[in-house]
């Protein structure tokens, strides 16, 4: 029994070695999108940092990789470090081979390095060392999972680089900074910093290449904005509009409309407004593919009246999909233009990647054409204006009287002799047999 209690114990203590390289840690916090910092400010320089992050809902997955050189001519032994803040779990390597880290306070390590403005002041930070010998390069991979605190209205933002031109020792001669969104919908990012909106791709993912110089914060607001909406439903009070919600989430969309029905007969949530339930009843509609009864719905809708007010943005974008499958290009056409004058910045965001988009073509979209369009169809009416004015200059003229009774007398002796002629021509012709 004894030796059991040994080799538990054992066990135990090589588990724990074995992940001394990965944490889970308790965190209520946001990632803030630090980099990697030289703490003990050594004779070594960050050469490139090649960053990948996806962005799943509330949680980032980050994958970076550092190269890093010791220009010096002695042996340096580098103190790094990242802060706690957000993430929980960590992995470093360099090359396939584990690197050990600490846990350690912003205190203990201002005690040890005496640092001055070296580093952010956060509590607690993740901290190791690497031996670099004259010379010497070495790579760094560091993996790590961390969560986006929800805001507001149920949003999310993502930043990176907002550090790099504070005086800090995260400096880095290159970078590059790789962004992919998961389940990318454009509709859904409500604004964005240090990126150019029409360069997101068609599944949203974005790539920064910039020198240290060059480096500029990047941030990315976003929110699921249909989630936000069926989220709203389920926190309700009364019981039909969870009832809607729990349907619609449950992909049961004839469900979900049949009781949006019942529920715009006898609505009882104050909280819940008309159009939100128009919205929930029309995307299921939507997604059984039953177009012509979701057109006739939010063709018609207050967008003013929906929450989150972007659910403009996803309604704008769907009714494009539909209209460029139906070739309505005259509705098409005319909803890019109400676009054109929505000046809000997700609108903004959501009109630059449809430009760029090779989904829906900078051609089909063009201003250009829009703007021919519109002119065309007021031809008529700048023709008719013309004469209209044409008309009135001539009446105002003193002498308009007297050349129309004149034009009217030779016309009327024109007719005269024309008709006279054609009866002498008659009355000359003989009739044979």
């Amino acid at each position: 029994m004894q030796i059991s209690k040994i080799k538990i114990l054992i066990l135990v203590l090589v588990l724990s070695l074995s992940f001394a390289s990965s944490v889970a840690a308790d965190t209520t916090d946001s990632w803030k999108g630090y980099g990697l910092y030289n703490i003990n400010d050594s004779k070594v320089t960050i050469l490139n940092e090649d960053v990948n992050i996806e962005m799943v809902k509330d949680r980032l997955i980050y994958n970076g990789e550092f190269l890093i050189r010791n220009y010096s001519n002695a042996v340096t032994k580098a103190t790094f470090g990242m802060p706690v803040q957000g993430i929980d779990s960590i992995s470093l390597l360099e090359k396939s081979t584990a690197i050990k880290w600490k846990k350690r306070s912003f205190a203990s390590l201002q005690n040890e390095f005496g640092m001055e403005n070296r580093i952010p002041k956060e509590e607690y930070w993740y901290v190791f060392s690497l031996t670099l010998n004259p010379g010497e390069t070495k790579l760094l991979n560091i993996n790590l999972e961390a969560v986006q605190q929800k805001e507001e209205k149920y949003s999310y933002t993502f930043t990176y680089y907002n550090d790099r031109k504070l005086g800090f020792s995260n400096q880095t001669e290159k970078t590059s900074l790789y962004i992919g969104i998961s389940d990318f919908q454009p509709y859904n990012v409500l604004s964005v910093q240090g990126i150019d909106p029409g360069l997101m791709g068609v599944k949203g993912d974005i790539l920064i290449k910039t020198a240290e110089e060059n480096t500029d914060t990047v941030a990315i607001k976003y929110m699921d904005v249909t989630k936000a909406l069926v989220d709203k439903l389920q926190a309700s009070a009364m019981y039909k509009p969870r009832e809607i919600a729990l349907a619609f989430l449950g992909k049961n969309y004839n469900k979900a409309s049949s009781l949006c029905d019942e529920y715009l007969k006898n609505p009882i949530d104050s909280e819940i407004s008309h159009e939100e339930i128009l919205f929930i009843k029309g995307e299921s509609l939507r997604r059984l593919q039953n177009y012509d009864k979701y057109l006739s719905i939010v063709e018609t809708m207050d967008y003013s009246k929906l929450y989150p007010l972007e659910l403009k943005n996803k309604i704008l974008l769907d009714r494009m999909t539909i209209y460029l499958e139906q070739q309505s290009s005259n509705k098409l056409i005319s909803l890019y233009s109400e676009l054109e004058k929505d000046t809000s910045e997700s609108t903004q965001v959501l009109k630059a990647w449809i430009k760029n988009s090779s989904i829906y073509g900078a051609s089909q979209l063009n201003t250009d054409v829009i703007k021919q369009v519109e002119e065309e169809a007021s031809m008529p009416e700048q023709n008719d204006l013309k004469l209209m004015q044409l008309y009135e200059k001539a009446m105002d003229f003193k002498y308009t009287p007297v050349i129309i009774f004149t034009a009217g007398l030779l016309l009327g002796l024109t007719i005269r002799m024309f008709r006279f002629k054609k009866k002498r021509k008659k009355s000359n012709y003989i009739y044979r047999m």
